[in-house]
């Protein structure tokens, strides 16, 4: 079976076009994995996180002077989108949006058939959100209408709505249509499809028109305009006679969320409908993982006004969304109380050192509220986990729950330079300000002590602001001699310059990281070996030399990971992609926790052979690159470690129980001692990968010279790394690499 990672966008270098934030933080190659079963599962789950796709469509401006003007409708409208894509993560590309006049009739039908029905990313199952803020309206239904002759049709108003066209009036989204269109996007995706209308249909009290989301039907609308207008498909297809309009009871192809019952005024003001923001306001009151559609409505209280928002539905008792937007989060871990303590399973191999803040949470779940109940301070630190002690607490902790780190409490801060620019002053001030000069000072988003620095020559890297994008440069010795030395990241807010910051802070954290006592040095050989296409067999031996390989660009040559312990304790592996050129740290390898350790003492272990349980590996170029390098991390340790605290720039989660494991629920009562062999070590490879060349390379050729690696000087005493830039031993290295890793899923060999 092959499981595939998306594909994702190219961060340019240089002086090209800079790439969004999102890609900063994500891999910069196009990686396809073969994948182990576990190590597949991580991949699936991350994918749910993605499986969300959105048409949002808000209307304030209609066409037809006759129609009153709505004032919110378009502020709702992003509101929902920032939430999806802020809260829930869902990718940009996933949603799409209709405002005004962009919002017709005619858009808004072939939006839904190519956003969602023709859409080929979206897979049977997956989560679709339907959204409008707008006007609805009314009128008196035709004979024959729906084959149950109802009093009155019930439609949303697009943008043009009862404006002449070709053939008559445009007479709206009516309910017979939106319910045939459903249908239709059900039979072809699943019925996880969500439809949410901020409007109403029959106000009983329509005094104050200006802030209802209605209007009424003086326009004329014909008997053939309705049935003009009619979805193609809707004729033949029957809607239950149970309830009117859009509050059809018994569908079975979607849940419908109405902002307010029959009857009722939908009622916004300037600062948006009070459904809306009722609806993302219980956001942030309520755990929406474990949170059913009726459940939600039930609960959910608008102020001002008699407006009881509605669920319809045969699917209305089920998680919001199918759930698919709440997966685990890998950067929280277990964590349980012992006495005075608590233990929480990150330790050494994961970064944490004596001083280590973490904040307690009831659950491990992204996109659901998940306030802070206690806050913790590491006292002891061991290979794999962790005792700390409650610095600070809301209320009574409960007895197990999750752990994430606040504070890293690295001893070296990652030291930033900040250019400034006449262009762009305001935004180097705000992000000066928000840079601390002290060392002591508090972490910043990411948990990484950052320290701002006056002289480049001091710093890790160097941030220039300019209007729309932020240009870093890395003095990093290891990064800067093996990929390419500046960046562009397309940025609009202070607070998007910090997140890069934040990110180049965590990559570089994690990048240095060693056990000073290297236990296992020279006890483990890691090596790369090309691979036959055809039978996935060794055709080479490793091609690792002092840790790094330069390798010309092939899409059509594979390769493999050999390990091989020749020490005397059994170690469990887990290998990670750190891409420099993206600052994005994503698993290659994640061992399954309930198998016995892959690596047993004295064995070996392939990842890539072709067979269930390996990843084969193959390493991409962009068209126009010279060359690119990036950074394979193997962790090792000799007890099983959830790693996905390592992980960044992704929306991706390892597939972690949502309860904490019971082996830390039975952990001692007593101060847990270390065994005696329990180790911790790391190995680092660099992979550069060059295009082919028909002729000898010239002098000023890039990759002639190759990007050489460099290590930085690393204190003894505490593991961590000193300031990169001035440093230019080769010595040191333990570190192999890789580049644009364009890891593609290839396909067993059978």
């Amino acid at each position: 079976m092959v499981f595939y990672i998306d594909q994702l966008p190219t961060i340019l270098v240089e002086n090209t076009r800079p790439v969004t934030l999102a890609q900063v933080t994500r891999s910069s190659f196009n990686a396809r994995l073969y994948c182990s079963e576990f190590t597949s599962q991580y991949h699936q789950s991350a994918k749910m996180a993605s499986s969300v796709f959105a048409l949002i469509i808000g209307i304030d401006q209609y066409k037809s002077s006759k129609i009153w003007n709505l004032s919110s409708c378009v502020d709702d409208a992003l509101r929902m989108k920032r939430w999806l894509m802020n809260d829930l993560h869902v990718p940009r590309d996933h949603i799409r949006m209709l405002l005004d006049s962009k919002a017709t009739k005619s858009a808004i039908e072939d939006a839904f058939m190519s956003h969602l029905v023709n859409n080929p990313s979206i897979q049977h199952g997956d989560s679709i959100i339907i959204y409008f803020a707008g006007h609805g309206s009314n009128t008196i239904a035709p004979d024959g209408w729906q084959n149950s002759n109802p009093l009155h049709v019930e439609m949303l108003c697009p943008y043009d709505h009862g404006t002449r066209a070709r053939g008559g009036r445009i007479a709206g989204l009516t309910d017979w249509s939106i319910q045939a269109m459903i249908s239709e996007l059900s039979e072809a995706k699943g019925d996880n499809i969500t439809l949410i209308l901020d409007c109403c249909f029959s106000p009983t009290r329509n005094r104050m028109r200006t802030n209802t989301r209605w209007t009424p039907s003086g326009i004329k609308v014909a008997s053939d305009d309705l049935y003009a207008g009619l979805w193609r498909g809707a004729l033949v297809r029957k809607l239950s006679s149970e309830g009117h309009g859009f509050y059809k009871k018994t569908i079975n192809s979607h849940v419908t969320i109405l902002a307010c019952n029959q009857g009722e005024r939908a009622v916004e003001d300037k600062e948006g409908g009070r459904f809306t923001m009722a609806l993302l306001e219980a956001n942030n009151a309520k755990a929406f993982h474990r949170t059913s559609y009726d459940q939600l409505l039930r609960d959910l209280t608008i102020h001002g006004g008699d407006q009881h928002p509605v669920c319809i539905g045969s699917n209305k008792d089920r998680i919001l969304f199918g759930g698919i937007p709440f997966t685990p989060d890998s950067r929280y871990v277990p964590a349980i109380y012992i006495d005075q303590n608590v233990r929480i399973a990150a330790g050494a191999i994961h970064g944490v050192v004596e001083g280590t803040e973490f904040s307690m949470h009831e659950h491990n779940i992204h996109g659901s509220v998940n306030p802070i109940l206690a806050t913790l301070q590491v006292s002891v630190v061991y290979p794999t986990w962790c005792l700390s002690k409650i610095k600070t607490q809301t209320r009574t902790p409960i007895k197990e729950g999750w752990a994430r780190v606040s504070r890293w409490n690295n001893r070296t801060p990652f030291n930033v330079h900040l250019k400034r620019t006449c262009l762009s002053l305001q935004r180097w001030w705000k992000l000066r300000q928000k840079l601390s000069v002290q060392s002591e000072s508090e972490s910043t988003i990411g948990g990484c002590c950052i320290m701002r620095v006056a002289k480049a020559k001091q710093a890790h890297i160097s941030v220039q602001s300019h209007s729309h994008c932020l240009s870093i440069h890395r003095h990093d010795g290891l990064i800067s001699n093996n990929c390419p030395q500046i960046v562009q990241v397309e940025t609009r807010r202070s607070v998007d310059d910090v997140k890069a910051i934040d990110a180049a802070a965590s990559f570089h954290h994690h990048l240095h990281r060693r056990n000073s006592k290297v236990p296992l040095h020279q006890r483990v050989a890691m090596g790369l070996h090309r691979l036959n296409s055809e039978s996935w067999s060794p055709v080479e031996e490793n091609l690792l030399e002092e840790g790094k390989v330069i390798l010309t660009h092939d899409d059509n040559t594979i390769y493999s990971i050999s390990l091989k312990n020749g020490s005397d304790v059994d170690l469990w592996p887990y290998l990670f992609w750190m891409d420099a050129t993206g600052y994005a740290i994503r698993p290659v390898y994640l061992p399954d926790p309930t198998a016995s350790p892959p690596l047993p003492r004295g064995s070996k272990m392939t990842i890539g052979t072709g067979n269930v349980g390996s990843e084969a590996l193959a390493f991409s170029l962009n068209d126009g690159e010279p060359y690119n390098s990036g950074f394979l991390k193997l962790f090792l340790s000799t007890e099983y470690a959830p790693m996905g605290l390592v992980e960044q720039g992704s929306t991706a989660c390892v597939p972690l129980p949502t309860e904490p494991p019971s082996l830390m629920s039975a952990a001692p009562t007593e101060k847990p001692e270390m065994s005696p062999k329990e180790l911790w070590d790391t190995m680092m490879a660099c992979v550069t990968v060059a295009p082919r060349v028909e002729f000898e390379p010239r002098e000023e050729d890039p990759f002639r010279s190759a990007p050489r690696l460099v290590a930085p000087v690393e204190n003894p005493e505490s593991g961590q790394s000193g300031p990169a830039p001035s440093i230019r031993t080769e010595e040191e290295v333990n570190a192999p690499t890789a580049t644009r890793l364009c890891c593609s899923a290839l396909p067993s060999r059978t």
